[in-house]
């Protein structure tokens, strides 16, 4: 069953979080630009339209296809902690809320970066729509409205200006316009993306960071750069799979697709307790391994490749239990968030994904810019034995990643989703359902979903038949029903390409997903 028609084209294909956001897309594709241009394009407005999921005081992950030299480029857009930053200060604990909360933005220069190496359009008309709406102003979707209601109470004095200029938060279909953010965001598209980070602008606005009570200067901005790491990536029933390398989590989604390899995943049937429950304990055995060895590489010594080596795959393989575990050890090694997906009619692809963290991020907007602050500093461990320990000048591990799947050097899917921690357990189940069970993008995404946070619960939406929950409550796992369609469980949207060049595009009806092609 499907919630929508599958999106099939052959001129170029976006689906994103948001109709507006898709729509800038499209017209960058219909305009001549490339993937790139229209994943910028899209992302853009979303950091408009979204405040309560991403902002250009986030981070940015993409993978990006490149179908003439035939490779995939992976792009780490993230943020480093301020070099005053000291884990003294958070004895007892992260704050909720606030300017030291956050880490250095990225969006801004990993927007310059993708369309530098791919774009054809230039910033200046990639960025329009986006300060279109900021200037203008937008109708308030029904996910911005909940947002207001679940998050707007965290928000700080200048927030809370910005997004209810009426003095209350605006309702579902109601006009709202962001006359700083457009100012900011057209600095950048006349000046690039360095008038963000350095000069008068990032002089202004690492002042406004410090008044706000964060700890970031303007040589924090300056030293920013976009990373390109060598993306990492495994085989996979005959396709190869890349996801983000460190500092993203993307790992978790490759070494659980390397454990399901040797599994017969047909003969367990899609949507059966055991399959669910293999898959289940598969994500707590790689979730355990990235406690145990994933950080920022630039400071702890990992190899991401040495988690995909044969024989500690195989090790990990024979860990699955046959009843839910309630803790899992990692194996020895040897010595809120917005998702979208493009292609254009070059068969040039982005995988893109952009967060400012938490709902509304730190919750506070710089005054006089317009731009939301994240509070990824969060995700670091105050832990001073862990490999995610906060240092200063350091990147935590992010929850952000996308997926690429090649077959040889032919591009075949573009997925990913938003979600914290279910990122990579709903990838992985789009990935079981795209690849072995060879689904409709849209019917993969349409599948009822579960996630599991910790110990022996797993969280289920209700579409799940009630045998199969009985099934896996007799393995032991504790039960929880979700809605039909649980947000928690991501809002993903997929490409895939066939063999005949044909597009076809699904967007998740859990969030406000929408594709569209030409």
């Amino acid at each position: 069953m499907k919630t929508r028609a599958t999106v099939r084209c052959v001129n170029g294909l976006v689906a994103t979080d948001h109709p507006l956001a898709t729509g800038a897309g499209l017209a960058a594709l219909r305009d001549g630009g490339s993937a790139a241009d229209a994943a910028v394009a899209a992302a853009a407005v979303c950091a408009v339209t979204q405040p309560h999921r991403t902002s250009i005081g986030g981070d940015l992950f993409a993978l990006v296809y490149d179908a003439g030299r035939r490779e995939v480029t992976a792009y780490n857009g993230s943020g480093a902690a301020p070099r005053a930053i000291d884990r003294a200060s958070f004895a007892s604990g992260f704050p909720g809320e606030g300017a030291l909360i956050a880490t250095v933005p990225g969006v801004v220069a990993a927007w310059g970066d993708l369309l530098r190496d791919h774009g054809r359009l230039g910033l200046d008309r990639v960025l329009a729509p986006a300060i279109q709406y900021a200037s203008e102003g937008f109708p308030v979707s029904d996910g911005l409205a909940e947002g207001f209601v679940h998050g707007g109470a965290r928000l700080d004095g200048e927030a809370a200006r910005v997004f209810g200029p009426r003095g209350r938060f605006p309702h579902a279909g109601e006009i709202l316009q962001q006359p700083d953010l457009a100012e900011t965001l057209e600095l950048v598209a006349r000046g690039g993306a360095a008038a963000f980070y350095r000069g008068a602008f990032a002089d202004r606005f690492a002042e406004a960071v410090r008044a706000a009570g964060g700890v970031m200067t303007a040589d924090d901005f300056a030293a920013h750069a976009t990373d390109r790491p060598a993306s990492a990536a495994v085989g996979y029933r005959g396709l190869t799979v890349y996801g983000q390398p460190p500092v993203s989590q993307g790992h978790i989604l490759l070494e659980e697709l390397a454990i399901a390899a040797g599994l017969d995943v047909a003969a367990l049937g899609w949507g059966s307790a055991e399959l669910v429950h293999a898959m289940v304990e598969i994500k707590k055995i790689a979730f355990a391994d990235r406690d145990a060895y994933s950080g920022d590489p630039r400071h702890v010594p990992f190899v991401v490749d040495r988690l995909f080596d044969a024989s500690f795959v195989d090790a990990r393989r024979r860990a699955i239990p046959s009843r839910a575990s309630e803790r899992v050890d990692p194996g020895a090694l040897a010595a809120d968030t917005t998702y979208l997906a493009a292609v254009d009619r070059d068969g040039n692809a982005v995988s893109l994904i952009e967060s400012v963290f938490s709902e509304f991020g730190s919750a506070c907007v710089v005054p006089g810019t317009g731009v939301l602050l994240n509070n990824r500093l969060v995700g670091f461990s105050l832990d001073a034995s862990s490999p995610n320990a906060l240092a200063p000048a350091k990147r935590p591990i992010h929850t952000l990643n996308t997926v690429i799947a090649l077959d040889g050097s032919a591009l075949r899917l573009v997925f990913g989703t938003p979600g914290r921690h279910a990122q990579v357990q709903t990838n992985f189940q789009l990935a079981v359902a795209l690849i072995d069970e060879r689904m409709d993008v849209q019917r993969a995404i349409d599948e009822p979903r579960w996630y599991h946070e910790s110990g022996r619960g797993l969280r289920m939406e209700s579409r799940f038949p009630e045998a199969v929950r009985r099934a896996l409550a007799a393995k032991g796992h504790e039960i929880t029903l979700l809605g039909d369609f649980a947000e928690v469980t991501g809002g993903a949207q997929a490409i895939a390409i066939d063999e005949n060049g044909v597009f076809s595009g699904g967007a998740d009806p859990r969030r406000e997903g929408h594709a569209a092609g030409y």
